[in-house]
């Protein structure tokens, strides 16, 4: 996957357009208003969703659900089969050990 993914994303009822960086065990979500980081161990879930009342724009999307139960939504403007690739990413930085 590339590093920088273009994306839209949906925390707290607002959307924004911008990217996502998997960085070691760090998401950064980034818009020109706003930016969310946060480390893969603090993902508690997460899913993709694929219907029209889930989507982002008209895109599926995979959720993402926190610690404390806070939703992060991200629909990939990076083609075909880029969600998948970031769900199968997240998944492996869950199970690596720490330290690696």
């Amino acid at each position: 996957m590339a590093s920088q993914l273009p994306i839209v994303w949906n925390v707290h009822d607002a959307t924004y357009a911008g990217g996502l960086q998997l960085s070691g065990d760090r998401l950064t979500l980034t818009s020109k208003a706003r930016t969310l980081s946060f480390l893969s161990r603090s993902i508690a879930s997460f899913a993709i969703e694929r219907g029209s009342a889930q989507r982002l724009r008209g895109l599926r999307v995979l959720r993402i659900r926190l610690e404390g139960g806070i939703d992060v939504r991200v629909a990939s403007l990076g083609g075909a089969g880029s969600l998948h690739e970031l769900a199968a990413s997240i998944a492996a930085r869950q199970t690596l050990p720490a330290g690696t």
